[in-house]
Formats: structure tokens, sequence, C-alpha cells
């Protein structure tokens, strides 16, 4: 009996024990935390890690994502003018930019997972609304005139550079042998020699003869075909006053276009006007007649005939030829010249007539585009062949002509510095802020491919360049910087 009750004592001890066991074991397991699987987050869109992605504005842009383990996806605040919206069933952020807003900024994409784990993802995003930023540089190219049209590269203030600016914001192309700028206001008025039509009847597909842009976003506002400017032939430069008073000039002479009625009405007195970018200044528009008679052009949006202040007919250095005006800060016209053997820089008062000579070396370069000189302050850049030169213009009456002789100074020859550099192709530049003179080079015309758009401190080093870009233009008709508000 006591055996049989020790028994039974010990197996209900044991099945105690048993149960104590059990009940432990599944304590021990509802303790255990369930892991939430990592979360996983990749963008599908193609990301420049090195550069912003642009964004034309008030057009969408889209940013696709892949997500796993994932419950939810957010974004930082963007400024005002900035919007991202997230299409969690589309896997998608869809990007905007006014024109209106911040150029750049940045955007943070944070994605949770099922716990409080996050992964985040920062993309650099730019607004291409900077086109009227006086520190960018723009670059126009004609193009080949039998199989491409013009386009333009556009180098911004920290060095990046769009190949073809026009054709990333409008999705479209410029004319068939781009030739000239001009600003005005809030416009940029782009003119091409053959449009969407060359000297053979070759039909090329672009925007047009003239061209008229917003200046801050390069978006197309107003375009002309060559046949609704019909009367045109092979035009080549462009200066504008309003939109009523927009001149260019053609084989024949000058014309006006009111851009509101498509009217173009011929400018009296400008007949044979040079191929030669025009001076805009006060509000009228300036261009040179060459010759033994020779003097300056001045066109008035009040008058359709134009009035001519010829030059002094005994100056000190003899004007039977001019290669180009441009405009100098006190409101004279800086004029290159040629005579009897003899070049020379003058400096042109249009109320007095009087000039100031300077004697130079050589008789420049000039090309297709008629930028002979540019001039900052009173510093005059220009070019013979590959060697650039410098005059510092000392506008003491009392020193002869023969005085700019001894101030000029040959800089550099562009053809030492690179093999590439065979050619200069068109006039040069003058940075209105930086002060850096800008130079395009090509190997050779058959070679144009193999290019180099130099920019020079030459007050720094005439031997190493601030900046140079390769095989970025078309033939380039020159340099343009936007104006200062």
């Amino acid at each position: 009996m006591k055996k049989t009750e020790f028994m039974k004592a010990h197996f209900l001890w044991g099945l105690l024990l048993l149960t104590i066991s059990l009940f432990a074991g599944s304590c021990s397991n509802d303790n255990k935390e369930t892991v939430a699987p990592a979360p996983e987050f990749e963008l599908v869109t193609e990301i420049d890690a090195t550069n912003p992605v642009f964004i034309s504005p008030d057009k969408n842009f889209k940013i696709e994502y892949n997500a796993k383990n994932i419950k939810s996806v957010a974004t930082n605040t963007l400024p005002e003018g900035w919007t991202a919206e997230i299409d969690e069933s589309g896997s998608c952020i869809n990007v905007k930019a006014a024109a209106s807003a911040t150029s750049k900024v940045k955007l943070t994409i944070t994605a949770t997972g099922e716990d409080t784990q996050k992964v985040s993802k920062e993309v650099t995003l730019c607004c291409l609304n900077f086109f009227d930023d006086v520190n960018g540089t723009f670059v126009l190219n004609e193009g080949n005139m039998t199989t491409e049209n013009g386009s333009l590269t556009y180098i911004t203030a920290d060095g990046y550079v769009f190949d073809d600016a026009y054709k990333t914001v409008n999705g479209s192309e410029l004319g068939n042998v781009a030739q000239d700028m001009a600003f005005c206001g809030d416009k940029i008025y782009i003119i091409s020699q053959n449009g969407d039509e060359n000297a053979v009847g070759t039909k090329f597909e672009n925007d047009g003869m003239l061209i008229v842009v917003n200046a801050k976003t390069l978006q197309k506002e107003m375009a002309f075909t060559k046949s609704e400017l019909s009367t045109l032939d092979w035009p080549t430069h462009v200066a504008a006053i309003d939109d009523e008073h927009v001149y260019i000039r053609d084989n024949k002479g000058i014309y006006r276009l009111n851009t509101k009625t498509k009217e173009l009405t011929f400018i009296n007195g400008t007949d044979k006007a040079p191929k030669s970018q025009f001076v805009t200044m006060n509000g009228k528009v300036y261009t040179y007649k060459s010759g033994l008679i020779g003097g300056i052009i001045e066109i008035s949006p009040d008058s359709d005939t134009a009035k001519t202040t010829e030059f002094p007919y005994r100056a000190e250095v003899s004007i039977n030829e001019v290669f180009g005006i441009q405009p100098a800060d006190d409101g004279d016209i800086w004029v290159m010249t040629f005579g009897f053997g003899k070049s020379a820089i003058g400096k042109f008062n249009l109320e007095s007539k009087k000039i100031i000579q300077r004697q130079v070396s050589v008789k420049p370069s000039v090309g297709s585009a008629g930028v002979a000189f540019v001039a900052n302050g009173s510093d005059i850049y220009y070019a013979n062949g590959t060697t650039i030169y410098r005059l510092k213009f000392n506008a003491d009456e009392s020193l002869k002509a023969e005085s700019g002789l001894e101030a000029e100074e040959n800089l550099t020859d562009i053809s030492t510095l690179d093999d590439n550099a065979g050619l200069l192709y068109n006039g040069l530049g003058v940075h209105p802020v930086t002060k850096n003179v800008y130079i395009n080079t090509i190997k050779s015309f058959a070679l144009y491919a193999q290019n180099t758009i130099w920019s020079f401190d030459f007050n720094n080093s005439a031997e190493t360049p601030v900046a140079k870009y390769e095989n970025y233009t078309n033939f380039p008709a020159g340099f343009f910087f936007a104006q200062k508000k």
C-alpha cells in the first residue's frame, strides 16, 4: 500500500514537472519578438551621381523606384515652386518645377520598413530656369549647311556644359546655319541664315529662321519660318529694341521686323550693310559704313531711316576700311579700321565726331560672324591667325597713334598649346563678369568635330587656360552672354 502511494506520488510529481516545463517553453516562445524583413528600396530611374537631374519648367519628371518590405515612402518639403507627388501604386515620384522656382534643390526620398528601419536616397534637382544668369556663357553653333541644324551650347557658372541647351529645353532644333543672337528684356532672338530650307532647297526639320525664346528658360515663345520671312536674303545678324523693333541684316541691308504683325520694313540708308554684329545701346542700334567715306550708322525706333555720322576725313591713321565696332562703357564706340597698310583701334564719339586712335601691328582675322575684336573696359582683344593680342587702350589725347604699337601685347599662340587648335573659328568673346576671354578653335574645316572652347584669364596666365571644353561645337558662330538686370 505504501509502495503504491509512493509510486502514485512520484507519478504526480513527474506530471507536474512536465506541465511546468511545457508551460515555461510556451512562455519562452511567446516572449520572442518577430524579426521584420529588412526594407529594400532602389531608384529605377538612372540618376547621375555627379550631376544634377535637369528638369524643364512646368514639365513632369518621373522618378521610378522598386520597393520591398516598405510600409511608406515620403520626401522632404521642397522650396516654393517645386512639387514632389508620391504615387505608391505606380512606384514613382512625380516632380515638377515652376519657371519661378529656385534653380537647384535637394530631394530626399525616405522609405520606411515594416518596423522603424529606413532607407534614404538623395537626388539633386535643377530647374532649367537659369539661362539669364550673367555668369553663364552661350556658344551659338552654325551647324553644317548641308547636313545639320544650328545648336546652342551653354556653359553654366560652375562649368557644366549643355551640348544643345535649346534642344534640351524644347525638344526641337534651331534653324540651319545659326548666325547671331540678341538679348532684349526677357527675350532672346536667334537668327539663322537658312531657317528650315537651305540655299539648294534641302528641307530641314527645325523651328525656323527667327526664333524668340524666354531669356530665363529658353522655352520657345515665337518662331518665324523661311517662308514667313521670304523677303530676307541670307540674314546674318539681329538686334532688338522691343517687339515692334527687331532689326535683321541681310544681303540687301537692314530690315525692321514687327513681331506682332510679322511685317518687314526696309531701313532707308542701310543698303549693303556690313556682315557684322550690331551694337545696341541707349535704345538705339548701330552698325557701320566702310570705305573712304565711312562712319557709324544709327538706327532709332523713331524712324525707318538711318542716320550716318561720318568719321573725320583727316584721321591720324587713315580709315579706308572698317572691320567692326563694339560699345564702349562711356557711350562712345570702339572701331577697328585699316588704311594705307596700317591697322588701328579707335574710340569714336558720336557727338563731337572726334576719334582717338591707337595703331596695332596686325590686320585682324574677321570670321564669317563679323567679329573682329572684343572689348572689356579699355582692354581690347583681337587675333591674327591663332595668335591672340591685347591692347590696353590709353585715351590720353597727347599720345600719338603709334603709341599703340608699344602698348600692344602678344599674349599667346593657341596652336602651340594644343595640336588640335589648327584654326580659330569666328571671333573672340570676353565675359562681362569674369573678364575671361573665350576662344573657339577647330583642328581644320574637314576635322571640325575636333574642337575646343578655351577660357583664359590673361591677367594671370597666357599659357594655361582657366577652362577647356573639348568637342562640343559645330562651326561656332560666336560667344554670347546674358544681360545684367
